[in-house]
């Protein structure tokens, strides 16, 4: 495998996986001005976000097997195309339940392509860069996410929300020319025979403990992203402000996921242990958002996407580690969770938000990543119980 065809793959997987969430995040981004023209109020910008994850949970597991079976070059090709189309028809919505329904389609694209594109490092990155490629695709969240803030000024405030929407399609057009066309090959060292078994190494029931992490973090980190723009507004920073704080915070995420990932590739480090510890970190911090103040907001945002937004990286290595035989088809199970918890958390949060304000949402976020920090050491804790079973077994 040459090192052109890697670093394509990387790059692909990066801007893939970035263009493939990007309309969930470019939606929240833009609320303000969405409520203006197509009359989306809190609890109704929920719902759409939620939609958008809903849809990914239900089509996740199916997806992610029929992406073990494609090759992860022909399903991120087929996600992405379906990204590029759904993006352009919302640029295009006349309505709440328009833009809900493009969202619906996007979150079914996206279900396909994360799973591809954690199957195409894997076939196609070294082992001992995995770690940081995986850090790397999953940066692609907040870079959704900084560029849905950036959306705010340089697109939403100036030309109109639209074209936000049109952008978001171009990042998904550039994607598929980055995908190398070798990345449907299969690297024997990788794999037990010619086709790619689609059945994780782990029982089931430790694949749904990752499940269950994933569902309570994103559903914090869904809730974050969703309103952190509206809610730091409210609390007295002009919509511009609350933009760059918004994009602040997810370069901070980004970095965050890197440099975890860089470490991640050392021999010491555990990478479920310091999902562990990122959790309970971001939750302390998200909890002093529930303050509700600017000065609030600009001190607590950067350590909640420090800590709290920059375990997936860490997640999804953990899962590909423990399940070499079936990338795709293991994430695809764990990622349901996610899915389930990213779409619950901007539900919740926008029904929380309209009955008892922000302080409460960040109350209810914080606890959801404690609580995901204490399930983290549990998994830890049987996933060692298993490998030394197996140890004896041998």
């Amino acid at each position: 495998m040459s090192a052109s065809v890697a670093r394509r793959a990387l790059f692909g997987g990066v801007v893939g996986t970035t263009s493939s969430v990007l309309p969930a995040f470019m939606t929240g981004a833009i609320a303000v001005q969405l409520a203006d023209d197509l009359s989306l109020g809190a609890s109704q910008l929920g719902l759409v976000i939620g939609g958008f994850f809903a849809s990914a949970a239900l089509g996740s597991v199916l997806l992610g097997r029929l992406a073990e079976r494609l090759g992860p070059g022909a399903a991120m090709r087929i996600g992405l195309t379906t990204s590029m189309l759904t993006g352009l028809a919302m640029s295009q919505a006349g309505s709440a339940l328009h833009l809900g329904l493009a969202l619906l389609v996007a979150g079914t694209s996206n279900a396909l392509t994360q799973p591809a594109a954690n199957l195409l490092l894997v076939r196609h990155v070294p082992d001992g860069r995995l770690g940081l490629a995986m850090a790397l695709k999953q940066a692609g969240m907040p870079i959704a996410s900084l560029l849905g803030g950036v959306a705010v000024p340089v697109l939403a405030l100036t030309v109109g929300w639209r074209w936000a929407y049109v952008a978001a399609a171009l990042v998904a057009g550039a994607a598929m020319a980055a995908v190398p066309a070798a990345a449907g090959s299969t690297r024997a060292a990788r794999s037990t025979s010619s086709v790619p078994r689609p059945r994780p190494d782990l029982p089931r029931s430790l694949l749904v403990g990752y499940a269950v992490v994933g569902l309570l973090g994103a559903a914090a980190a869904g809730a974050t992203v969703s309103f952190l723009v509206s809610a730091g507004e409210q609390s007295g920073l002009s919509p511009s402000e609350a933009g760059l704080l918004l994009t602040g915070g997810s370069a901070v995420g980004i970095t965050s996921r890197i440099l975890h990932g860089r470490w991640a590739d050392g021999p010491r480090l555990l990478p479920i242990r310091r999902v562990a510890l990122l959790l309970g970190v971001g939750g302390l911090a998200t909890i002093v958002l529930a303050l509700d103040t600017p000065m609030a907001y600009v001190v607590a945002v950067l350590p909640v996407f420090a800590f709290g937004w920059a375990w997936p990286g860490l997640f999804n290595l953990s899962v590909v580690r423990n399940n070499p035989s079936a990338a795709a088809a293991s994430t695809g199970v764990t990622q349901t969770g996610v899915y389930i918890g990213a779409g619950a958390g901007p539900v919740l949060g926008g029904l929380v938000v309209d009955t008892a304000g922000y302080p409460a949402l960040w109350w209810a976020s914080g606890l959801s990543l404690l609580l995901a920090a204490g399930t983290a050491l549990l998994l830890r804790r049987r996933l060692r119980a298993r490998r030394a079973a197996l140890l004896v077994g041998a």
